[in-house]
């Protein structure tokens, strides 16, 4: 299950109860019988999965066989209705996360083409955040650590600063020391440049010059 497998791979996010029920008859169904894969894909320690089997047992959505357990179709049923639970939870994050970032998007509305200041982990999030958006495009990104210049993040060339980058805007990604390298850009004749900051828990973009 796609956005299943993708849940695994953000560390905010907790395993709860119901996650971890569906993708333990996920597993089951996709034919994992063993206790190690089976907690591995729940986020448990191999112990724990005993307890769910025998509780998912009692409720008679699996069934023991020779190789281990297999679903009934009770439980696939279940494993439906947790299915569609998650991807309407899902939706409903995606909703509240688009207001949370509603304003770098209308600040940027009618820029396609995106440079971002800095390749350490803040530039590299705005860049997955902005390329959610197929309205906008980062193009590159300006550092001055020559360890980074020359090399990709997520396919996005790392240029010195001296490199004239040509882009609709220019966005500083560092939150310690935003002022001091919008001023850098602003210098060397750059128009269009925006830092981020959070507005209680909303982040938005502000414009420089």
């Amino acid at each position: 299950m796609e956005g299943m497998e993708r849940a695994e791979n953000f560390v905010f996010f907790e395993y709860s109860p119901l996650y971890r029920q569906m993708a333990i008859l996920q597993a089951l169904f996709e034919g994992i019988t063993k206790h190690s894969e089976l907690a591995l894909k729940a986020g448990i320690v191999p112990s724990l999965v005993n307890k769910y089997l025998k509780n998912f047992e009692k409720e008679g959505l699996v069934r023991k066989t020779k190789k281990g357990y297999e679903l009934t179709s009770e439980g696939i049923v279940r494993l439906n209705y947790l299915r569609l639970g998650y991807l309407s939870e899902i939706s409903q994050m995606y909703k509240s996360i688009e207001l949370k970032f509603q304003d770098i998007f209308l600040k940027i509305t009618g820029k396609k083409d995106l440079c971002v200041y800095g390749a350490g982990v803040v530039g590299k999030m705005l860049a997955q955040l902005i390329s959610t958006r197929q309205t906008h495009n980062v193009v590159a990104f300006l550092d001055e650590d020559e360890k980074k210049v020359g090399s990709r993040i997520e396919g996005i060339p790392v240029m010195p600063l001296d490199t004239r980058v040509q882009a609709d805007a220019y966005i500083v990604a560092s939150f310690k020391n935003a002022e001091s390298m919008a001023k850098k850009l602003l210098d060397k004749g750059y128009r269009n440049v925006y830092t981020v900051e959070f507005s209680k828990d909303r982040l938005r973009l502000v414009w420089k010059g």
